[in-house]
C-alpha cells in the first residue's frame, strides 16, 4: 500500500512536471496561453463620422458620434440636435434619455462599425410621441463629406483693423461672399467668413507688431502647402499653382482631379494622413508652412491646435457654403493673393463667365421640372434642399426644382432624405431626374437605377428615358460649375450632345 502511495506520488509530480514544460515550451514557441490572449481591457476613445438617414431631416444625431472601445465591447454616444427625443430603441433594447432639458444623449452598446445600425427615436415634438426609424452608417475608413457638412459648429468671425495701416482697396468680387481681401502697401489681409482673419505677407517682411491673436500670419510663398480640402484643388491647379501643393490629405486612388493624381504617381504630390490623422512627422520633415483645411477640421479641434503649436498656420476654407454656384468658383481669386497667381485666377474665371454668358443673359425658362438626387445604403431618397447651389443652376439654366423652398432647412446641411414614397408624390411627374453619383456611386443605365428601387418605372423621366448621372469627379472639379449649367441647359432643351458633367442613361 504504501509503494502504491509512493508511485501515485510520483506520476502526479511527472504529469504536473511535464504540463508545466509543454506550457512553457509552447510558450517559448509562440503559442499564446489562454491568459495571454485577454483583450486589452483599458477604454479607448474614438470618434467616428457618420451619415444619417430616416425621418424629416429636421433632427439628427451630431456627428461625429463619441465611441469608447473596452476589449472587444464597443459603447456608443449618440447626442441629437433636438431636446425633444425620449427614448431610442437600439437592437430591441429601449434606452432612456440621459440629458432631460438638453441634447437628448443616450449611451448605447452597439455590435459593429463594419454595417449600418437600425435604431428607432421616439420624438415628443409632435402633438402625441412618435416612433421613428433611422439609419447610421459608420464613416470608420470611408471619404468624410465635404460636400454637406455642417455649418452649425463654425466660427463666428469680426472684421479687424490692422492698426497704423492705411488699407487701398479691396480684391473686387462679383460672386462670392464668403471671404473678401483687404489690400495694404506690403500685406493683404484676408477675412473668411466662419473660419478666421488671416494676413498674407512676403517672407522677407515684418508683419505689423499690433497684431491681434486671432489674425493668422501666412508667409509668402506658401510652396510646400498641406492640402485637405478636395475641392480646393482643382481651383489652385487652374490658377498655376499645383506646384506649391506639397502634401495631400488625399490619397491618389481618391483623387478625380487629373493634374492631382498625376503630381502624386510622380511623387510631387505626397499623401500626409486625412484630416483627423496627419502625419505629422512627416508635415514637419517636408517644412510645411501652410495647411488648408475644411470645414470637417472643426470636428478635430485638436488637429488644428497641433499644427498650429507645431508653427504651421492653418486656413480653413468654407466655398463650399457659397450660395451662389459662381461664388464657389470665384475662390479661385483667393487662391490666386495666396499663390501669387492673380492674373492667372482672374483670366481664368472671367473666361469661365464668357462661357456662360449666354445663359446668363438669356435667363431662360425652359418650364422642366427636375430632380436631383441618389438612393442611399439603407433605400431612402437623398434629395438637395431648395436654395442649395445644385437647385441654383437647375434654375439658372431654366429648370425649376421640384421641391419649392418653404423657408423651413430643418439644419444647417445642404440635403436631406425622403422615403420612396413621398419622393414619387413629389418628383413622379418630373421631365427630368438626375442621379447624383458623387455621393449615390455611378449608375450606367436605367436598369441599375430600377434595380435601386423598381418603383423608379412609374416615374414620368424614367418612361420618357430622360435620366441622367453626375460624372463622379463633380464635386472635386470646382471649376466646372460654369460646364455643369451649360449641360443642364442642353438636357432642358434636349441637345443630347457634347456633356462634360452628366451622362443620359439608357
Amino acid at each position: 500500500m504504501t509503494e502504491m502511495r509512493f508511485f501515485r506520488k510520483i506520476i502526479i509530480i511527472l504529469t504536473i512536471s511535464f504540463g508545466a514544460m509543454f506550457v512553457t515550451s509552447c510558450t517559448s514557441q509562440g503559442v499564446t496561453s489562454i491568459e495571454q490572449e485577454k483583450p486589452d481591457a483599458s477604454p479607448q476613445t474614438l470618434e467616428v463620422d457618420i451619415t444619417f438617414e430616416g425621418g424629416s431631416g429636421k433632427a439628427y444625431i451630431k456627428s461625429p458620434v463619441e465611441i469608447t472601445k473596452t476589449g472587444d465591447e464597443l459603447v456608443a454616444k449618440f447626442v441629437w440636435s433636438s431636446k425633444n427625443y425620449d427614448y431610442m430603441i437600439v437592437n430591441g433594447v429601449k434606452y432612456e434619455n440621459e440629458n432631460n432639458g438638453g441634447e437628448s444623449t443616450f449611451t448605447v452598446p452597439i455590435d459593429t462599425l463594419e454595417e449600418p445600425l437600425t435604431v428607432i427615436g421616439d420624438t415628443v415634438a409632435m402633438s402625441t410621441p412618435h416612433e421613428i426609424e433611422y439609419v447610421i452608417t459608420w464613416n470608420k475608413d470611408g471619404e468624410d463629406s465635404e460636400e454637406n457638412a455642417d455649418t452649425s459648429n463654425m466660427v463666428k468671425v469680426s472684421d479687424v483693423t490692422i492698426e497704423g495701416f492705411t488699407p487701398k482697396g479691396e480684391l473686387e468680387l462679383d460672386y462670392a461672399t464668403g471671404f473678401k481681401v483687404t489690400r495694404y502697401d506690403d500685406f493683404d489681409l484676408v477675412k473668411i467668413e466662419n473660419s478666421g482673419n488671416y494676413l498674407l505677407i512676403d517672407e522677407e517682411k515684418t508683419p505689423p507688431l499690433n497684431l491681434l491673436d486671432e489674425v493668422t500670419v501666412i508667409k509668402k510663398p506658401a510652396d510646400r502647402t498641406y492640402l485637405v480640402s478636395t475641392s480646393a484643388m482643382d481651383l489652385i491647379d487652374k490658377c498655376g499653382a499645383l506646384s506649391d501643393i506639397l502634401l495631400s490629405g488625399t490619397r491618389e486612388s481618391d483623387w478625380y482631379v487629373d493634374e492631382a493624381k498625376e503630381a502624386m504617381a510622380r511623387g510631387d504630390l505626397i499623401y500626409a494622413g486625412k484630416y483627423r490623422a496627419p502625419d505629422y512627422e512627416l508635415i514637419l520633415e517636408k517644412g510645411c508652412n501652410l495647411a488648408i483645411e475644411n470645414t470637417m477640421i472643426y470636428h478635430e479641434p485638436a488637429v488644428k491646435a497641433k499644427l498650429e503649436e507645431l508653427g504651421i498656420p492653418v486656413l480653413v476654407e468654407t466655398s463650399s457654403y457659397e450660395s451662389h454656384p459662381l461664388g464657389r468658383l470665384e475662390w479661385i481669386k483667393l487662391y490666386g493673393v495666396l499663390f501669387n497667381k492673380e492674373k492667372e485666377a482672374e483670366d481664368y474665371f472671367n473666361r469661365k463667365i464668357k462661357e456662360l454668358e449666354p445663359i446668363l443673359n438669356e435667363k431662360p425658362d425652359t418650364g422642366e421640372k427636375v430632380a436631383f438626387f441618389h438612393v442611399t445604403a439603407a433605400g431612402m431618397i437623398n434629395v438637395r434642399k431648395p436654395g442649395d447651389y445644385i437647385t441654383k443652376m437647375i434654375e439658372m439654366a431654366g429648370g425649376h426644382y421640384f421641391l419649392e423652398d418653404d423657408g423651413d432647412s430643418g439644419n444647417a446641411l445642404s440635403s436631406m432624405n425622403m422615403q420612396m414614397e413621398d419622393f414619387y408624390e413629389k418628383a413622379g411627374d418630373a421631365d427630368i431626374i438626375i442621379y447624383n453619383s458623387t455621393i449615390g456611386g455611378e449608375i450606367a443605365s436605367i436598369d441599375d437605377l430600377l434595380d435601386k428601387n423598381p418603383l423608379f418605372k412609374d416615374f414620368k423621366a424614367v418612361k420618357e428615358g430622360r435620366v441622367y448621372c453626375t460624372e463622379r469627379n463633380f464635386f472635386q472639379q470646382t471649376t466646372g460649375l460654369a460646364d455643369f449649367i451649360i449641360d443642364l441647359n442642353k438636357a432642358f432643351n434636349e441637345k443630347e450632345e457634347d456633356f462634360t458633367y452628366i451622362n443620359k442613361l439608357d
